[in-house]
């Protein structure tokens, strides 16, 4: 009797441990809302199709992006939800995927409980639900959090449950792949997790041939929908177009060479995501991990391998960017632990050593998003100068960081809206080869009547010169510069004055 009620205080305690890190990793993301920008880059792609899709009633015939899934899941919200302009939509997208990170915790925590106890897996919800990194990424309104989420949730229903829940298994991963094309890598982990465990037995035909023509059954109106607009499916054309690719590289006169580029890159990436959490129990926990492996720790080194596939040919092309490595993450929680249990049994007090480590992973995350987050403030003043161009610009030079508010500042306020119905006024004018101020206005005088800058290091030689020697440029007028505003971060806004300039030149 007294077991059963400390087993049931221990359930109990455990139970509002997880509650506490899952709602303080939501409140987290919510405390860092960048309330006032609108989206940019890919996040607006996606927001614009998922607006066309509410617009149309169905999904657009002339245009898509290829991993679509997580604008088709955003317009379900967007069609059940009255918001009164383009922008709260914007941040209702925000809203999604926050939740959707949060919601993430959940599958990692029943991941990592399938391995250690209780106590120990609370560690891994932390490592999940306070990294930086996937802090910011569920603020960018982008395809990771529901990506992730599919894919730890795909997992551990198949390590988690019998046969019969496998199927479900299958099911999320084919969404997981319409989310993003590198789900066909969870499906492939899936099958050979699948083969390992039942191996060629009567098991195949009840229940592998099932899931597999469920899973394609789920793909092939997607794929044939993209096919038709794009020209492609995205998913295993694209998964034969990088294979193709990579071994042209390979046969390739220094291919080896940009190979090995590449594993550079991927090293070098994997090592910068480590830090700041992951580098105090990853590699010790990697290491722990080979040394007790068994059927189920098998299962994960297969995770990690073929996942690592796709990794290596985004960084062979070379890709710049920490999110390819954010679907490993619940898998790096996982790893981490074998750590965090090897710790363990160093200390007496293991409850208050559990605590101790979760307020560091909690505090140490936040340290480290404050010194790499966005200066929403700079932001701000972005997207500001960007509202101006909108609004008396025809055309202005590219900026690295500028310009990408000037396209979410012309989308109409009423909503929903068609993209291609959109008069964008603005272009946005690259300085291609251009060596110096003159030749780029010469080869662009037709459509560029402004020009942008800052201090930006990114910025041709040229640039950067106006921005420091502006009295050197008598065809520039002035009409906004944010340093009469006291803001640290200057930023200059000119007219081109092309009577004066026809003059000169």
């Amino acid at each position: 009797m007294f077991n059963t009620v400390l087993h049931a205080t221990n359930y109990l305690k455990t139970k509002i441990a997880f509650l506490i890190i899952f709602f303080a990793g939501i409140t987290l993301r919510f405390f860092y809302f960048p309330h006032e920008l609108p989206l940019i880059a890919d996040g607006m792609d996606y927001f614009v199709y998922s607006t066309e899709i509410v617009s149309l009633g169905h999904l657009p015939t002339d245009w898509t992006p290829i991993n679509n899934g997580w604008s088709i899941f955003l317009s379900f919200w967007f069609s059940i939800i009255n918001l009164e302009n383009s922008f709260q939509y914007m941040q209702l997208d925000r809203i999604v995927s926050i939740f959707l990170s949060g919601l993430t915790t959940i599958p990692v925590y029943f991941l990592c409980k399938k391995f250690f106890d209780a106590k120990i897996a609370l560690v891994g919800a932390a490592l999940f639900a306070f990294d930086p990194r996937l802090l910011l990424n569920s603020l960018l309104g982008i395809t990771e959090p529901l990506f992730i989420l599919l894919g730890v949730t795909s997992l551990v229903i198949f390590l988690k449950y019998q046969q019969k829940a496998i199927i479900l298994s299958f099911i999320l991963a084919s969404f997981c792949t319409i989310v993003r094309s590198e789900g066909i890598f969870l499906f492939a982990i899936l099958s050979v997790l699948f083969f390992i465990k039942y191996k060629f037995s009567k098991e195949l035909l009840k229940t592998y041939f099932p899931c597999l023509i469920i899973f394609l059954l789920i793909l092939l109106p997607i794929m044939d929908y993209r096919t038709d607009v794009a020209g492609y499916d995205g998913i295993f054309q694209r998964a034969s177009f990088a294979s193709n690719q990579i071994i042209s590289i390979a046969n390739n006169d220094g291919g080896g060479s940009e190979i090995l580029d590449g594993l550079k890159l991927f090293i070098t990436y994997f090592g910068w995501i480590l830090i700041p959490n992951f580098l105090i129990f990853l590699p010790f926990g990697f290491i722990q991990f080979l040394k007790h492996r068994n059927k189920e720790n098998n299962f994960i080194f297969i995770f990690l391998i073929i996942y690592s596939l796709p990794l290596l040919y985004a960084y062979v092309v070379q890709a710049q960017d920490t999110r390819y490595f954010y679907f490993l993450f619940p898998i790096f929680c996982l790893v981490s632990l074998f750590a965090v249990k090897s710790y363990l049994c160093k200390f007496s007090h293991k409850n208050l050593f559990l605590i101790i480590i979760i307020i560091g992973i909690f505090s140490s995350s936040i340290l480290f998003y404050e010194y790499q987050k966005f200066d929403f403030e700079t932001e701000k003043q972005y997207n500001a100068i960007a509202k101006i161009i909108s609004d008396e610009s025809s055309g202005i030079n590219f900026h690295p960081t500028i310009t990408r508010y000037v396209y979410a500042n012309q989308l109409p306020s009423s909503w929903p809206y068609i993209e291609s119905e959109v008069n964008f006024e603005t272009k946005i004018i690259s300085t291609g080869d251009s060596k110096n101020l003159q030749s780029f206005i010469n080869n662009s005088k037709n459509s560029l009547t402004n020009i942008v800058v800052d201090k930006n290091t990114n910025l041709p030689e040229f640039l950067k010169d106006v921005y420091y020697n502006e009295d050197n440029y008598p065809y520039l007028i002035k009409i906004h510069d944010s340093n009469d505003d006291l803001i640290e971060y200057g930023i200059k806004l000119f007219k081109i004055d092309y009577k004066k300039f026809n003059s000169i030149t």
